[in-house]
């Protein structure tokens, strides 16, 4: 009979490579065909990558949800997005030295932007995520997408026809590689839990670490073939819209088709941590650039914070 800790580790590491494969694969189809219809590269990373990339982080939150595990949800969306804005941004700044960070669509909005992002917190707080605050999420996205798209159709020409033939296989390949990636988010859910158990680690820790850092995997992938190939707006524009589109539009669907109860004290770090780094970048948007220094701080925001995470598991 196998070990059950060796057969978990098996199962999570076959995921974890079907993931990010798959992602690769998602973000390839997609992107072609995003290019294909005269879309910007920011919009391209804001939107269409964003949400390419992010189905390993929402495939593992709403399976953990499925599982009556709403910490592996919160862990999973908070975590995910904190790697996101700390050590996948930092270490594109640490690997390119100085990269540029052009708003480009979000012009003067940024500031805007930043603030927006803080509402689901704010919402969160009372312990509680209802249907009205899922209402209220799911208009900012909508919102914020009629806006992108305004922004987009004024400063850039769409092409009108696009024939079939030649988006077809990009078609078939984001569908084929979607599919993947949910069977093996569920895997890869799967194995953790089974794993934390075994140790006797919280759910909510490994959701928040093992679980978000792989879902962040596609994100670290696109952002260095971004910075390698000079399209840095589609790297950065992926992480800003990876946020939101988790914080608004995730957190507001789920808000609104199953509330839930709301651990405020458990989730508040984290919380705090991803309102900083938040704030942080967005700094170095509005600033148009980001150096290995920058970078650097990002990556101490998210060690200090897995430090904090792991000294409460021995208190």
């Amino acid at each position: 009979m196998l070990d059950p800790v060796l057969f978990n580790t098996f199962v999570l590491l076959i995921s974890l490579l079907i993931v990010f494969k798959g992602a690769d694969l998602v973000v390839y189809g997609i992107t072609r065909y995003a290019r294909k219809l005269g879309l910007s590269d920011l919009l391209i990373g804001l939107v269409v990558v964003a949400l390419a990339a992010s189905m390993p982080e929402i495939i593992a939150a709403l399976t953990g949800l499925m599982l009556g595990q709403e910490d592996v949800l919160f862990g999973t969306m908070l975590g995910t997005n904190l790697v996101h804005l700390t050590l996948v941004l930092g270490v594109l700044a640490l690997i390119g030295k100085k990269i540029k960070l052009e708003a480009g669509l979000l012009n003067n909005r940024i500031w805007v932007l930043g603030a927006v992002l803080l509402i689901p917190f704010a919402l969160m707080l009372d312990g509680n995520l209802n249907r009205v605050d899922g209402i209220i999420l799911v208009a900012l996205y909508a919102i914020y997408l009629g806006w992108l798209w305004n922004r987009e159709t004024s400063m850039h020409a769409l092409k009108k026809r696009v024939l079939l033939k030649t988006i077809a296989r990009d078609g078939l390949i984001f569908i084929l590689s979607l599919i993947a990636i949910l069977l093996s988010g569920r895997w890869l859910v799967f194995s953790s839990l089974n794993l934390a158990m075994l140790a006797g680690i919280p759910a909510y820790f490994i959701s928040l670490t093992m679980i978000a850092f792989a879902g962040a995997l596609p994100d670290f992938a696109v952002g260095l073939r971004s910075v390698f190939r000079g399209h840095q707006d589609v790297g950065v524009g992926d992480v800003l819209g990876s946020v939101t589109l988790e914080l608004l539009l995730f957190f507001g669907l789920v808000g609104l088709l199953h509330p839930l109860a709301v651990d405020v004290p458990t989730v508040l770090p984290a919380m705090i941590a991803l309102a900083f780094a938040l704030g942080f970048v967005l700094w170095r948007v509005s600033q148009k650039s980001m150096t290995w220094k920058h970078g650097l701080v990002l990556v101490g925001i998210y060690i200090a914070f897995i430090a904090f995470e792991t000294g409460k598991l021995f208190n």
